[in-house]
């Protein structure tokens, strides 16, 4: 029997994976142990996950830092010659500080780098609690779900190499391999969503080809399944009329006044520009309140009502100020989406997740918001979001006087027979579902690694 080792660092990889069963054939043919932080990423309860065999290991986080600095370093050497890339820079200008940047930009120049490596590797030396771990299971398999940066991942390329074990990555999502994938070295194999994200591995990671598997996305496996209710039961919970046009306006993570978005379109309805059609504010599970949004239960919408499954989330950032990581369901989202018409979002992935149930999606920052809002631009910059952009022929809208206008087009995609269709075929290209399951197509690459 196949030993397989699993190293999990974050709630949001536990929700992505371990919550929807993604291992579930790996653990009926295969002896395996789970390895997870005991780090403030991991809030879920561990002994409600029923994992059979499970171990945590601790995170030095003084280490973690500077190898941290060392990786950016890499990566700032790395996009030197890779225009495409130039907007990471952007973004860790965005997330460092000052001092921080400028002291990471000095460490990447050619002639300093080497010499920087070198010392600081040897003083990081080695990760003793994670390779006593694997010492002690002695995996024929290593297997790693992540963002492609984080708190094992270089330390799993190099202890999995040092002992000849095969060390298997799993993509989180869409944005990695442009965005956040600067390791210390390649894992023997890449599993990634699609051609979108095949392509960025090879260019900016300098992944083989050969050692790249596109399986698609664990977390929207539930997609391919019915969802557990129709448009009317779902109509009747919320208390909304199913014969009107139903647009859902989904938030974000990050800091925006989503209610100033949700103002305009209930003064659109109300003065008879958008008629018959209703919103559904679907906020996101962990957004951070704006300084100086109002409550969104606080007014009195004639239009717009909140998303039912979504309600405690929003109560909970706003009368906690709590923006910590909660785990809404996939299938919830699935329902919801089956449900609507049209969706209306910033910059969320849900705007692909729309797009996968064929609906027409428009991405609502206005120019204003871009150069008051630093993530917003340095998001709308990025590679992946502009592959996104135009591949889907997403409208912008650039003004909020535009949203009429715009709603009207997006209304007419809806009425076109074909748009359906030929939404869902176009984003193949950024997700491949398949109709052997996620899981199924990882257990049967771990189970033919070695072979031959």
């Amino acid at each position: 029997m196949k030993k397989v080792q699993i190293f999990l660092e974050s709630d949001i990889i536990i929700r992505h994976f371990i919550l929807n069963d993604t291992f579930k054939e790996i653990e009926r043919e295969c002896s395996v142990q789970y390895i997870i932080s005991d780090d403030h990423r991991v809030q879920t309860p561990i002994d409600k996950l029923n994992l059979k065999n499970v171990k945590l290991i601790k995170v030095n986080r003084k280490r973690l830092g500077k190898m941290r600095q060392l990786i950016k370093a890499l990566g700032l050497r790395k996009i030197q010659d890779k225009p495409k890339y130039q907007f990471l820079k952007d973004i860790w200008k965005g997330i460092l500080p000052e001092k921080s940047y400028k002291r990471i930009k000095l460490y990447s120049h050619p002639l300093i780098f080497p010499i920087y490596r070198f010392f600081t590797l040897l003083l990081l030396g080695n990760y003793p609690e994670l390779e006593e771990a694997v010492d002690d299971f002695k995996p024929d398999v290593i297997l790693h779900p992540c963002v492609l940066e984080g708190l094992f991942i270089s330390d799993l390329i190099s202890t999995s190499k040092k002992r000849n074990i095969p060390f298997v990555v799993l993509m989180n999502s869409w944005d990695n391999p442009s965005t956040k994938a600067t390791v210390l070295g390649l894992p023997d194999y890449l599993v990634v969503w699609g051609e979108q994200t095949m392509s960025h591995a090879i260019e900016f990671m300098d992944m083989p080809a050969d050692k790249i598997k596109k399986f698609g996305a664990a977390q929207f496996e539930v997609y391919k399944a019915p969802p557990l209710k129709t448009r009317k039961q779902y109509c009747q919970e919320a208390s909304i009329d199913p014969e009107k046009t139903l647009i859902i306006y989904a938030g974000s993570s990050k800091s925006i006044n989503e209610i100033e978005h949700l103002q305009t379109l209930e003064n659109a309805i109300q003065s008879g520009d958008i008629t018959d059609t209703h919103i559904i504010f679907k906020p996101h599970p962990w957004r951070a309140t704006p300084e100086g949004e109002p409550d969104f239960f606080s007014i009195d919408w004639k239009h717009i009502s909140m998303d039912p499954g979504m309600v405690p989330y929003y109560k909970r950032s706003v009368e906690k100020n709590d923006d910590s990581i909660q785990l809404s369901s996939y299938m919830d989202t699935h329902i919801i989406l089956s449900s609507a018409d049209i969706l209306i979002s910033n910059v969320s992935t849900i705007l692909l997740e729309a797009a996968l149930h064929g609906m027409p999606i428009m991405c609502m920052v206005s120019d204003k918001e871009i150069e008051e809002n630093n993530f917003l631009r340095v998001t709308l910059n990025s590679l992946y979001f502009n592959d996104l952009m135009e591949r889907l022929d997403v409208a912008r809208c650039k003004d909020h006087q535009e949203i009429v206008i715009e709603c009207k087009k997006l209304i007419d995609k809806f009425m076109t027979p074909d748009f359906k269709d030929k939404q869902i075929e176009k984003t193949k290209f950024f997700v491949e579902l398949k109709e052997k399951s996620y899981g199924q197509q990882v257990f049967e690459l771990i189970k033919n690694i070695g072979k031959g």
